[in-house]
């Protein structure tokens, strides 16, 4: 596999050459839909912190994690097995657990959390509100790329869309995969998925595993680069381009490390609000074919069916 598929943009040419950096942006998203951003303003050592959140709330016991399974609202605990990401394909569910936390302000404050979390709402909230402020400047970047007209939003018309205060489906979630062989026969730990949303930023600690579909037929690792975030693209700005943007599959597959090392990843799903139609761009750019102008898909509605598709309820 080549580890060198996915570019690789630093991020100090947003401010330097905004122009010069949604291009490269662009070219990423409308070849494999993912690009690493290094030297981002996030400091590693809140990104650290926010591991070490995660791995005392996993830590916790199953009783305290499992009064709060995740419900329709896509919000709470993932117990082992329960998501399945694949469901064409995998025999069983993922081979992971994860929390799904709110990632819009109103929610962050409100949710019910269990104690280990709860105790530490502030920050989470605080890390939540730094990773909000980096998406909305990649997506300024995608209009400045996509040339959306200045009356119709400008650099602005994605972040309008994505108003942390407003109702949509963006999440904060951590994961982990515990460490140990596979026991179910398969290969892969989280099956293979588009993500659902507009745009995912995803922090990676320690041990690998993510795979893309480059291309859409060859898989290649995402290989861990100290201090970076990922970007993808997800469905709904797929849809939103008429499929200039790609949103690639990717999956996470058992390597020798995770015998003996848990495997920990966080995970921002950026969303537009819920009521936000996705078959309107105005990009010269982009053009939706009789068919996509014709399905007055919101947002909300996107992610209602997919994640239907996905998960076992347990209520």
């Amino acid at each position: 596999m080549d580890d060198n598929r996915i570019p690789v943009i630093d991020y100090t040419k947003f401010k330097k050459d905004p122009q010069g950096f949604a291009e490269a942006i662009k070219g990423a998203c409308m070849d494999i839909g993912f690009f690493y951003l290094i030297n981002h303003p996030i400091p590693q050592a809140q990104v650290d912190e926010m591991f070490d959140i995660s791995k005392n709330f996993f830590d916790s016991p199953m009783a305290e994690k499992e009064a709060y399974l995740i419900g329709r609202d896509n919000l709470g605990y993932t117990a082992m097995f329960q998501e399945k990401l694949d469901e064409i394909n995998q025999k069983t569910g993922d081979n992971k657990e994860s929390f799904n936390l709110a990632a819009t302000s109103g929610l962050i404050q409100t949710q019910s959390l269990p104690q280990v979390l709860d105790a530490q709402r502030e920050k989470i909230a605080a890390f939540a509100k730094e990773t909000h402020r980096l998406s909305l400047n990649i997506l300024r970047a995608f209009a400045i790329a996509l040339q959306i007209p200045e009356n119709q939003g400008g650099t602005e018309f994605f972040t309008s869309r994505h108003d942390q205060d407003a109702l949509g489906g963006s999440i904060f979630r951590i994961l982990k995969y515990p460490k140990g062989s596979d026991i179910t026969g398969e290969v892969v730990r989280a099956g293979s998925h588009s993500d659902y949303g507009s745009i995912t930023l995803l922090f990676q600690q320690d041990v690998p595993g993510l795979e893309v579909q480059a291309n859409r037929t060859t898989w290649v690792s995402a290989p861990i680069i100290p201090g970076s975030v990922l970007v993808n693209v997800g469905d709904q700005l797929e849809f939103w381009t008429g499929g200039l943007f790609k949103s690639t599959k990717h999956r996470v597959t058992f390597l020798p490390e995770h015998a003996h090392k848990d495997r920990y990843s966080i995970a921002i799903f950026d969303h537009p609000n819920d009521a936000v139609l996705l078959n309107v761009l105005p990009s010269p750019l982009v053009t939706l074919t009789e068919e996509q102008q014709a399905i007055d898909k919101t947002a909300g509605e996107h992610l209602r069916e997919r994640l239907e598709k996905t998960y076992t309820y347990k209520d």
